[in-house]
């Protein structure tokens, strides 16, 4: 009897120990099934967190390396995309924070697809900025060429100009030397034309009141002179009218002149002055020899000593004497 209770407290004990190692075993595998799980949530969220690590690593060394290609002579431009890119490293420092100390990888996810958004923008408004830099530069170079080209222009024209300046002042001094050979010439010629005149005269008269003439010497007794003289021949003369101009110069050396009896001043060409005339003589010319008396009254008292007689031709002197009155 004893022996079959035992039998019996021993089956009874058994079917616990083997009840508890069940719950034991059950346990066990629960708590492995479980850790098992939550490691290949752990091994799937670590695989994610690599991922889109790569991915922010990918997209930002991808922008540096575009941005970097960006890079031109402009020094703004340059500053710009420097800037961009201190931008860029605050974004990925960002988001490898949420990735890997907060966990956050759907914010994470968010803020990588925002730095995707925002580096396209960068780079499309910096190509945007190239782009006119580009157009700034032909400009300026179209610019620069032509004013290149005006300044070739300008300066040919210029040469062109002292050229023809200079080329205007030869002809100038040429005309000039050609006008001062013209007028050289020509007062050769007009000198080589004056008839010379000879057998001058001069004869002092008293004229009564019955207007008869007595020829005198004493200057007193002179109220009027008469001179006289003969024409040359002058082959280079054509016939026609010829002045001469007959200047009775005193002793105190002033020309004798009265306007109302026909002086007046000529010019002396041989020293281009004017000098005053007594008295002129216009007769036909014919190359024969004519002899010409000019009689002058100037109704006053003539003083003695020696007087000049110049006579002019064509502004050159054609002849000269003096004679004296007592």
């Amino acid at each position: 009897m004893n022996t079959s209770k035992s039998k019996k407290k021993l089956s009874v004990l058994a079917i616990i120990f083997i009840i508890l190692l069940l719950l034991v075993n059950g346990y066990l595998l629960y708590d492995r099934a479980s850790k098992d799980q939550e490691l290949r949530h752990q091994q799937r969220d670590l695989t994610e967190i690599r991922q889109l690590q790569s991915e922010l690593e990918k997209e930002y060394y991808e922008a540096l390396a575009e941005l970097d290609d960006m890079r031109t002579d402009n020094e703004e431009l340059n500053a710009m995309i420097d800037q961009q890119k201190e931008e860029l490293t605050r974004q990925r420092n960002r988001i490898s924070n949420l990735i890997y100390e907060n966990r956050n990888l759907e914010e994470a996810r968010k803020e990588l697809e925002s730095l995707r958004v925002k580096v396209d923008q960068y780079l499309e408004k910096i190509d945007e900025l190239t782009e006119e830099n580009i157009a700034l530069i032909e400009d300026k170079e179209r610019l620069e060429k032509e004013k290149r080209l005006l300044t070739e222009e300008v300066t040919a024209e210029r040469e062109a100009t002292d050229e023809l300046m200079a080329i205007q002042s030869d002809l100038v001094r040429e005309r000039e030397m050609l006008d001062d050979e013209l007028r050289h010439l020509a007062k050769k010629v007009d000198q080589a034309s004056v008839i010379d005149v000879v057998n001058i005269e001069v004869d002092g008269y008293r004229v009564t009141d019955r207007g008869r003439e007595r020829r005198r010497r004493s200057a007193r007794n002179v109220d009027m002179l008469r001179v006289c003289f003969e024409t040359t021949t002058n082959e280079l003369v054509n016939f026609g009218d010829e002045t001469f101009f007959i200047r009775i110069i005193s002793p105190g050396g002033e020309t004798m002149a009265i306007e109302s009896l026909g002086s007046g001043v000529i010019e002396k060409l041989e020293t281009q002055t004017q000098v005053r005339f007594t008295q002129m003589q216009t007769v036909t010319y014919d190359s024969d020899p004519q002899t010409i008396c000019s009689d002058w009254s100037p109704n006053i008292n003539f003083t003695s000593g020696t007087y000049t007689i110049e006579i002019y031709n064509k502004g050159y002197i054609a002849g000269t004497t003096q004679f004296d009155l007592r």
